[in-house]
């Protein structure tokens, strides 16, 4: 099946591991020598007004399981969660 890159942008990713939605692509690395993309990306979450921004996202191409119709499904493990409080440190 070929797919054109920009059809890969409209589909939500999809982690397999616990169904959370990890958002859309909006980038790609490729290996220009081989002529392959070697992995998607998926920007992380901004914060306040886009003032401090998270690590994108950056999944290889080997933990794509399946393209489909609408979806992209991926199996990374499961993700820390954001809302899920840190340790708090001695001083804290």
């Amino acid at each position: 099946m070929e797919e054109a890159l920009s059809c890969l942008m409209e589909k939500q990713v999809v982690n397999l591991c616990d169904g959370k939605i990890l958002g859309y692509v909006t980038d790609f690395k490729l290996d220009v020598c081989q002529g392959c993309l070697t992995a998607i990306v998926i920007p992380g979450d901004s914060g306040f007004f886009g003032l401090k921004k998270c690590t994108d996202l950056v999944i290889p191409w080997c933990k794509i399981c399946k393209i489909g119709k609408d979806a992209i499904i991926v199996d990374i493990g499961l993700l820390p969660d954001k809302d899920t409080p840190k340790k708090k440190g001695f001083f804290h």
